[in-house]
């Protein structure tokens, strides 16, 4: 069991990285290059290019650390599979319940200006709304049977995917 649970692992840190770092950004150029007649790669404007750059590099810190709080902290992995054990509400988990998944819609949006693709644009706001009713409908109620009343009061005091609450009216 703990080699499987091993083999689980790696293959998530090795096949997300690479459905964020190659696929995403190969389909959106492809599909750039068929409805959109865009064919070049990256984008020519220097000054987008440098904000493309510093904003991947942010989305990559934000999912780096949180998988690190996972594992120091939560004894798990992002995998459903092999969960933290621990709840974590350190770090960014203090402010929004899903960094992680904030993570890669800042990389993906990272992406889409520095190969100035709409399409990858597209596939990123696509993404954010998957995840958002993934966390609503699946993964949050699996939180509040694994880890009961703490989480439950955590739903009520920390936003979703946005730092900043919105007041309702």
């Amino acid at each position: 069991m703990k080699n499987k649970n091993r083999i689980i692992e790696v293959m998530t840190y090795v096949i997300v990285p690479i459905a964020f770092l190659i696929i995403s950004p190969l389909l959106g150029k492809y599909i750039d290059t068929k409805f959109f007649n865009y064919t070049k790669i990256f984008t020519s404007n220097i000054y987008v290019l440098s904000v493309s750059i510093l904003v991947i590099i942010c989305g990559l810190s934000l999912i780096f650390y949180t998988i690190f709080l996972f594992k120091t902290v939560g004894k798990g992995t992002p995998n459903p599979k092999i969960p933290p054990k621990e709840f974590v509400v350190k770090g960014p988990y203090k402010l929004i319940r899903n960094p992680m998944a904030l993570g890669g819609t800042i990389l993906l949006i990272g992406e889409s200006l520095l190969y100035y693709s709409v399409s990858l644009f597209i596939i990123t706001v696509l993404y954010t709304v998957i995840l958002y009713f993934n966390a609503k409908f699946i993964e949050e109620p699996e939180l509040i049977k694994r880890f009961g009343k703490p989480y439950e009061d955590y739903l009520k005091q920390v936003p979703r995917f946005s730092p900043f609450k919105i007041k309702k009216t």
